[in-house]
């Protein structure tokens, strides 16, 4: 058997619809001043660099501070007590959350919902003394992965 040849990657032109994003985004649970939470759109630019040669460049962010992670499973309808009775809550440091697997809701203390599954990433920076927001898991469970920086 012969070995094949390797070919070069293609060219972006030959790419077309599939080149290298140059921005990424993600929501943001924030506080404004007076203490309520809010989401917003962050938009990430990324640049292709080459940062293990000899593998190929690739688009990335600008490096950004982390502290710890955290792995963390949540059990079937996990915070729909909280959901229930308008229990808000703060995270004790600013993160960012990886959904993994399953289903998860999050209230803002302006009344706005959104629903986020797995491979979606939030980040929560709403750390007292905001109002905070409200999490709770859907009918499976849920599994995270809490970075936090900040």
């Amino acid at each position: 058997m012969q070995p094949q040849a390797v070919q070069p990657p293609p060219t972006k032109e030959a790419v077309g619809k599939d080149a290298m994003p140059t921005e990424l985004g993600y929501l943001q649970v924030y506080a404004t001043p007076d203490g309520e939470t809010h989401f917003r759109d962050v938009r990430v630019p990324l640049t292709s660099e080459t940062t293990a040669p000899p593998a190929q460049p690739f688009a990335q962010s600008e490096l950004q501070p982390a502290t710890t992670i955290r792995h963390a499973a949540f059990p079937a309808g996990w915070g729909v007590y909280d959901r229930d009775h308008a229990i808000f809550h703060n995270p004790t440091s600013a993160r960012f959350v990886t959904f993994r697997r399953g289903v998860g809701w999050i209230r803002t203390s302006d009344g706005e919902t959104r629903r986020f599954q797995g491979g979606d990433v939030v980040e929560v920076i709403d750390t007292a003394p905001s109002r905070g927001h409200i999490f709770w898991v859907g009918e499976e469970p849920a599994v995270l992965l809490f970075s936090n920086h900040r």
